[in-house]
């Protein structure tokens, strides 16, 4: 037998307590009443049965209460070969055993020791007993089904191996609560073995194992862990003589005891290119960060190593580099402000901030514009300006088509036919002049579109700030998506989507 809470057996001591008490009980005495004393010899009262027990049972009851109440804070229970004798009392077995297969079991020799508690949980059926295995992790397989073949349930035991996932004790405990529960035979068991990742219990899991069965743990742990990993990295792109230099940062976690002289290395390509010692304390994390490194090839292979120690599998972080995919953007304006600032000046600051990903963007004036330069362009806007020239004759249409993204802007310069009407989200009408109400406000957005998607959450944008004193009434067509309308019911964005392309015109 074995106890939850040992030191409360040092209650025991409290049985001197009814000892003393029957010990120093005073016997009670007749008292004479005697006209005076000055006559008589004062003689000191002694008694010796004042200094013996009388009342032995009195006593002996007394201990045993105090004993029980001990025993009872101290929480008794039988260890578990004890348990299983107890219960291997007749009747045919069903049991379900339950085996962690999780990443953390990877860790030192847990999983040969779980899969030697598996085996000893299965050689204890007999012929007319039968066994489930279930492994899992976050999922639960059901590796036998209920069988006394000792053979098969071995062999898939030892065929078992160590997954990446997490754990989650509820579903493996629900499926053996199922199979109990669904059995027939007289004994019902359960045996859970496991390295019990507080993660792996949420808390939330509605188990109810029924009175005729028995769940038993066996734990695979070790007291005293140190676990280097390497859970993250990032990576910050920069240029160089015409050249991508990649900057990469490691977190470094340590699930465990604390670690010193961690050695973090970076591999690219085969090659260590750079190496660094850092200590981690316990339980806490860290991060290093490299020397930049140039990408000459179109793909770079890496790898960060931390440390060594017992669970080698996550000591590791692998890792692809590919050249930077920046969004090439042609801005077409009217070419009529000849300035520093130009009339895209603060389109093109609004085009700057954006780095992932990034945008390379050319500006040309309509007058210069040839079909060549819309070659490899994701993106052409026509800022204020009207159709160039040199892509008349449907130039612009087949670029929408091929895939390509057509913003118009309409502005002073745009002119009434400012682009291909075929080409426009509807039909442009008149200008709408604001000024005497203080202007217009963006009333209604479509968030299930990209344009708008990343407002959706709160406090992601007001639009409602934003007064707009002039624009260009537009009237849709059947097949067009309005994507934003303001205050006044009339269109602030439309889209049309031609071919794989598409073009919108912001109002």
């Amino acid at each position: 037998m074995s106890f939850l809470t040992p030191l409360f057996l040092l209650g025991v001591a409290g049985i001197a307590i009814p000892v003393i008490v029957h010990l120093i009980q005073r016997e009670r005495k007749n008292v004479v009443a005697f006209p005076s004393l000055m006559f008589v010899q004062r003689i000191p009262y002694q008694s010796v049965r004042r200094r013996r027990i009388r009342h032995w049972y009195l006593l002996l009851l007394r201990i045993a209460a105090i004993i029980l109440i001990v025993a009872a804070f101290a929480r008794p229970f039988l260890p578990q070969r004890a348990a299983a004798a107890v219960a291997a009392v007749g009747g045919n077995k069903e049991l379900v055993v339950l085996l962690d297969r999780s990443a953390s079991m990877g860790y030192g020799d847990r999983f040969q020791r779980a899969q030697e508690a598996a085996r000893s949980a299965v050689s204890s059926i007999g012929m007319n007993d039968k066994a489930t295995l279930v492994l899992f992790d976050r999922d639960t397989e059901e590796a036998v089904r209920a069988t006394s073949d000792r053979g098969r349930l071995e062999a898939a035991i030892r065929d078992a191996k160590v997954s990446a996932s997490g754990t989650r004790f509820g579903p493996a405990l629900k499926f053996a609560e199922g199979v109990l529960t669904r059995s027939t035979l007289q004994r019902r068991e359960a045996v859970l073995i496991s390295d019990f990742q507080k993660t792996g219990w949420s808390g939330g899991e509605d188990l109810h194992f029924a009175k005729n069965m028995t769940l038993t743990t066996v734990p695979i742990a070790d007291e005293k862990t140190s676990n280097i990993s390497v859970p993250s990295v990032a990576f910050q792109r920069s240029e160089f003589s015409g050249k991508e230099l990649i900057r990469v940062t490691a977190g470094v976690a340590n699930k465990g005891l604390p670690a010193g002289d961690v050695k973090v290395s970076l591999e690219v390509d085969g090659h260590e290119l750079e190496s660094q010692n850092v200590s981690v304390a316990g339980n806490a994390s860290t991060s290093v960060s490299f020397q930049p490194f140039p990408l000459i090839e179109s793909t770079a292979r890496g790898i960060i190593r931390a440390g060594t120690d017992a669970m080698p599998a996550d000591n590791t972080f692998n890792f692809i580099v590919t050249p930077s995919q920046s969004i090439s953007v042609l801005v077409i304006d009217s070419g009529a402000r000849t300035d520093a600032e130009g009339s895209s000046y603060h389109l093109l600051k609004a085009l700057s901030i954006g780095n992932n990903p990034a945008f390379k963007v050319d500006t040309l004036p309509a007058g210069r514009v040839t079909p060549e330069q819309l070659e490899r362009r994701a993106v052409v806007i026509l800022n204020d300006a009207v159709v160039p020239p040199g892509l008349a004759g449907g130039e612009l249409k087949r670029f929408v088509e091929r895939g390509g993204g057509l913003l118009v802007a309409f502005g002073e310069h745009s002119g009434g036919s400012n682009t291909e009407s075929d080409l426009l989200p509807g039909t442009l009408g008149q200008t709408v002049d604001r000024l005497d109400a203080r202007g217009g406000t963006i009333g209604t957005r479509d968030f299930s579109h990209k344009v708008f998607e990343i407002f959706k959450a709160q406090r992601s944008g007001d639009f409602s700030r934003v007064r707009v004193f002039r624009y260009r009434s537009l009237t849709p067509g059947k097949d067009d998506r309005v994507i934003a309308s303001y205050d006044d019911g009339a269109v602030a964005a439309a889209e049309r989507k031609i071919g794989g392309g598409r073009a919108i015109v912001p109002q």
